[in-house]
């Protein structure tokens, strides 16, 4: 392909296949369940019906112990740190490239949170760099499964192991995923899934809007039903601790419960999972290795023991501009997209540098939240390595299925730009 003109110069396109995504969610089926709750009535309620056999379904597919749906995942992420007993003056580490999401139910429970650097292989929380930063105050860590990649499991539960702290995991995007053959949400303390979007771009399992967390501990169970479950269905024969069955019915006073109707979409996703994270391996296995040896081009890479899933966020590349003579990303992209190639420039965010935790943040009044006159402020520096990649990582899509012949077209894209990136530094 050396030599040959590129479309942004005026070439022929690489890409003359659709690049749509071929696959089409169940929506008959999808308005079956939700048709049947809506004409008995069932528009409400948890601990039954429905919503208590997809937390069974779920529960079965995961292999927990325990599965409780809420409303939201960052719902589940804040029962899952109140089930962990963080509350004010406590330290919960996350790491820089994650999403406020994720932490925010700490935050708002009065914990400081103590950002740490990433890995440059897989953009993932860095255990070393996480331990690092634990001090007597540090009750849970955060670790974020972006993009459906798995965090280094073995080194974060160690950790927790050895310091006594609980690993928190925010699963949202991996929904499937496994770390040495056990699935997100059976292999650490408590795991938090979403139920954002629809198929098949939301989260692996979609429902319009709900949340999930898992756990093979019945402490931490119990602590999220009192935490966010009021009046669900026999909720007292539930709890087993007796300090927690006194509370009645109505526990602690939150309403975090999950609809049924997105609860019924999330059970007719739950079912196409497994075809759909095994199509989506397969076709993401075949271009990271048809492109690990171009120049400037570097595929995120997986643990040993992991298994990636889901398609919220795309699949991440790293951009290697000195290999391609100082070629900017934003160009790489432009050529790209002329060639029919979708793919984009990915600015990551990073969390220290929000103005909350670069400035402070009277988050109660009266200087009285953890973000307030004591607080440490953050600064551009502070984590090198996140920082030196927001800006050079790029997002193709995940796919599922696509029209023959598209794959190998985006693959010679590609190749095409990469053995001719020098008509593009003039």
């Amino acid at each position: 392909m050396n030599g040959e003109k590129l479309a942004i110069n005026g070439g022929p396109r690489a890409i003359t296949i659709s690049s749509e995504e071929q696959w089409k969610r169940p929506v008959e089926e999808e308005k079956r369940l939700v048709n049947d709750l809506i004409e008995k009535g069932l528009l409400s309620g948890s601990g039954e019906g429905l919503p208590l056999d997809f937390e069974g379904d779920f529960r079965k597919y995961i292999g927990s112990n325990y599965c409780l749906t809420v409303d939201h995942g960052s719902s589940a992420l804040a029962s899952a740190f109140y089930a962990a007993g963080v509350g004010p003056g406590d330290e919960v580490i996350t790491p820089t490239i994650g999403y406020i999401g994720s932490y925010c139910g700490a935050l708002h429970m009065g914990a400081r949170l103590v950002f740490c650097d990433v890995d440059p292989k897989t953009l993932l929380i860095d255990p070393e760099d996480a331990e690092r930063r634990i001090t007597r105050h540090t009750r849970a860590i955060d670790a974020i499964h972006l993009w459906g990649q798995v965090c280094d499991m073995d080194s974060l539960m160690a950790i927790g192991r050895r310091y006594g702290i609980t690993i928190v995991e925010d699963a949202a995007h991996c929904t499937g995923a496994e770390w040495d053959g056990k699935k997100i949400g059976n292999a650490g303390d408590i795991t938090c899934f979403s139920l954002q979007g629809t198929d098949p771009h939301g989260k692996p399992v979609s429902g319009g809007e709900g949340g999930i967390v898992t756990t093979n501990n019945r402490e931490f169970y119990e602590r999220q039903l009192i935490y966010c479950h009021l009046h669900r269905t026999d909720i007292e024969k539930e709890l087993t601790n007796p300090e927690y069955r006194r509370l009645d019915a109505e526990v602690l006073g939150l309403k975090w419960r999950a609809h049924p109707l997105a609860l019924a979409i999330a059970k007719v996703s739950l079912s196409s999972l497994e075809y759909r994270n095994r199509r989506r391996i397969e076709n993401r296995s075949r271009v990271f290795k048809a492109l690990k040896d171009l120049p400037g081009i570097e595929p995120i890479r997986d643990y040993e023991k992991a298994k990636p899933a889901g398609f919220y966020g795309g699949l991440k590349i790293k951009y290697n501009s000195e290999q391609l003579d100082g070629l900017s990303i934003s160009k790489f992209v432009e050529a790209m997209n002329a060639e029919g190639a979708p793919i984009s420039a990915s600015h990551l965010t990073l969390e220290h540098l929000r103005s909350i935790f670069t400035r402070g943040f009277d988050l109660w009044g009266h200087d009285r939240g953890p973000l307030g006159s004591d607080f440490r402020v953050y600064k551009k520096g502070d984590f090198p390595v996140a920082e030196g990649l927001s800006d050079k990582v790029l997002t193709i899509p995940a796919y599922i299925e696509v029209k023959d012949g598209f794959l190998d077209q985006y693959i010679d894209a590609f190749r095409k730009v990469t053995s001719n990136y020098k008509s593009l530094l003039a």
